[in-house]
């Protein structure tokens, strides 16, 4: 959970089969917008402001402008910032999901559940719902049987609209993952299948999105009280005002989980690689770190992430791979360690998850597995 210092911004949610050191994934980004964020009690005076986080008097900290045609981004940033209201600005770039698009091999449904014993924690606890985790992705499938029960407040950050939300194929099975129901005859069972989900959806239809959005996704968690975070996306782009808000999330005693990232390097990775974030790294079925799965300083846990099985939209059930499914197992094994101890801030939470994991790899913590892989009954134990 270490912060490695970066010039500028952005988030990648990784779709691609691309093998290399992460940033030739994302050598082609060329930003036509900008992220403002202004000083303290500062109105924003401009007009079309597309607002990605307001504080609690509902005045923009931070707001996303498109750069007006025929002008460079640099020369609008120039102009923005002598401003007298404005703190800083920088570019907004886009976002995508951290999975492996390919034809999964055929596997045995659901077998991270044995891998971290599932069934033994569930002795203890199988979550509570009064544990909220927001699962900010792209959309959920509200209908689908498995999730329908364990929804509250869906809300979508790019319309800014409450209530409805698109049945997104990656986030319904991120959410699966942590609490599809149990003991309904139906698929399979969530991590913690009694926890409550708050859908946020930050990627638009094509399968992107932007920092602006995801800053304005984690204010409306933070509004909402939410106990974690799940953020199964990211980029190697670092960003001051995702940096922020994601340090307000941590002081308001959120648990923050995010993906590692699939590009098999040891470049830093937003926003997993900020402080106060547990960035979540993907092991197979037999705790061989995936070749995919990023490796660094940075890492602090693992977490099957390879062909695992959840929900699907359309009422299906099916195997995804990537740092993106890790993540939400991590973030279940953090419901049901707050389910079981209510009490527990944030910060305990975070080291209760790594003094219980598995230690994978050289002995102690590791640059490849991190503290090691998650272990949902040793961390109800401890």
């Amino acid at each position: 959970m270490k912060k490695i210092i970066c010039i500028f911004t952005t988030l990648l949610l990784v779709f691609t089969a691309f093998m290399g050191n992460g940033n030739e994934a994302f050598a082609e980004a060329d930003p036509q917008r900008v992220i403002v964020k202004f000083k303290e009690g500062a109105q924003t005076g401009i007009a079309a402001a597309d607002v990605a986080a307001s504080d609690e008097n509902g005045e923009a900290e931070t707001a996303a402008f498109e750069v007006p045609e025929g002008e460079s981004m640099e020369n609008y940033m120039e102009e923005l910032e002598e401003r007298d209201d404005v703190e800083f600005v920088e570019p907004d770039y886009q976002i995508e999901l951290a999975y492996k698009r390919k034809d999964p091999e055929l596997a045995t449904r659901q077998y991270h559940h044995t891998q971290i014993q599932t069934a033994a924690a569930w002795k203890q606890t199988k979550g509570s719902k009064k544990v909220v985790v927001a699962v900010i992705d792209d959309g959920m499938d509200v209908t689908h049987p498995e999730l329908k029960k364990q929804f509250v407040a869906p809300y979508d950050a790019l319309s800014k609209k409450k209530g409805t939300i698109t049945a997104g194929k990656h986030g319904t099975h991120v959410a699966g993952l942590i609490a599809a129901s149990a003991g309904n005859g139906i698929w399979g069972a969530g991590v913690a299948p009694s926890t409550k989900i708050m859908p946020i959806d930050v990627i638009d239809q094509s399968g992107y999105g932007y920092t602006s959005t995801l800053i304005h996704g984690i204010e409306h968690a933070i509004k909402a009280n939410v106990d974690i975070i799940n953020m199964s996306l990211g980029s190697y782009y670092y960003s001051e005002a995702l940096d922020q808000v994601i340090q307000k999330a941590h002081k308001r005693g959120i648990v923050i989980v995010a993906a590692a990232g699939n590009e098999g390097t040891r470049n830093a990775h937003y926003p997993s690689s900020l402080n106060n974030v547990i960035s979540v790294g993907a092991v197979t079925r037999t705790d061989v770190s995936a070749l995919f799965s990023n490796k660094g300083p940075t890492v602090d846990l693992t977490a099957p992430g390879v062909d695992v099985y959840s929900t699907l939209p359309s009422n299906q059930f099916g195997p995804l791979s990537g740092t993106s499914m890790a993540t939400p197992i991590v973030s279940g094994v953090a419901a049901l360690i707050k389910a079981n101890q209510p009490s527990l801030s944030n910060k305990e939470i975070e080291k209760r998850l790594f003094s219980s994991s598995d230690d994978l790899g050289k002995a102690g913590r590791d640059d490849v597995y991190g503290h090691g892989r998650v272990n949902a009954n040793k961390a109800l134990k401890k």
